[in-house]
């Protein structure tokens, strides 16, 4: 049996006969398309999280290719359960995962939850013990043919440079998974206002701010405890804050550095620029001021600033 898991945590209180292959690829950020081969994809991914958070192209893209030979080298007829959360972060994953091993001669099959007795805000699988997931295991469900079907075509809307494809899809697919629909209208909060140009998170950032949550630390806390189907990681909240701070024109001002690659540990203070200001109250388009250089899916988002 192989066990894929989205994280180290839950690998390392994981404890089950077979192998445990931990997935770290970060399918909700960073450029994708359906028609790039294997070896496109990393190359171009690489590109943009070595500019947007530092991370060595080498050591990314090495990493990667470790992940696909493992999923390669899985044999046929073993059976492989997937550790999925349910928010956007893990189901991203779940539709990489599925549209990949959907063609191998394998039996899938999947623990996923969105809540656990007496866990009061659940977060994700690494909340658990071991005797919680080795008790999860027990209940682990196939996935059936409709699914896979429904990821083939999530992946594909999902990886859409059409920016209603996911829309789209969420209108005319059958949907079996359990999270997956609710996961991909979370990601339609991902793309910017026509407002101001902020989307749902960065909104709520500039918001937070106003009323004086000020360090990075109480940011990503209230935000992650008030989206909880967005499974939004540090470094992307701060990637996606670092973008506001650039430009003639920036809408935030730090005192220190952001998390990324290098400088993991980092909690400085933000503060709204004047301009900030203006376009937390849509009287002036992020667009305009600083630009935007994004993907979101398949969707590269670029106008640059003035």
């Amino acid at each position: 049996m192989v066990h894929i898991v989205n994280g180290d945590a839950v690998a390392e209180k994981l404890k089950v006969d077979g192998d445990v292959i931990v997935w770290r690829e970060m399918y909700d950020m960073g450029p994708l398309h359906y028609s790039w081969s294997s070896d496109e994809m990393i190359s171009r991914r690489a590109a943009f999280f070595e500019e947007k958070l530092e991370i060595p192209s080498p050591i990314f893209i090495q990493n990667c290719h470790e992940q696909e030979k493992r999923l390669k080298d899985i044999s046929e007829n073993e059976e492989v359960v997937l550790w999925i959360e349910h928010d956007r972060y893990d189901q991203a994953m779940l539709l990489y995962l599925l549209q990949k091993l959907g063609n191998k001669h394998v039996s899938l099959f999947m623990v996923t939850l969105d809540r656990y007795p007496g866990v009061e805000r659940f977060h994700g699988l690494g909340q658990l013990e071991a005797g919680q997931l080795s008790e999860l295991l027990l209940h682990k469900k196939q996935i059936t043919q409709e699914q896979l079907q429904e990821a083939q075509s999530g992946w594909r809307a999902y990886t859409s440079s059409d920016n209603d494809a996911i829309k789209k899809w969420l209108e005319e697919e059958n949907h079996h998974l359990p999270f997956l629909k609710r996961a991909m209208e979370v990601h339609l909060d991902y793309f910017p206002s026509l407002e101001n140009g902020l989307n749902s998170v960065e909104q709520l950032i500039f918001q937070l701010i106003e009323e004086g949550v000020e360090s990075f630390g109480a940011l990503l806390k209230t935000v992650t405890e008030r989206r909880l189907n967005d499974g939004l990681s540090d470094w992307h909240m701060a990637a996606l804050m670092r973008e506001l701070t650039k430009g003639q024109f920036p809408l935030l001002s730090i005192d220190g550095v952001l998390p990324n690659y290098e400088n993991k540990k980092e909690n400085p203070c933000l503060s709204l620029t004047a301009e900030g200001k203006e376009v937390l109250v849509k009287t002036k388009s992020r667009l305009e001021l600083v630009g935007i250089d994004w993907w979101v899916g398949g969707v590269h988002l670029y106008k640059g600033c003035r």
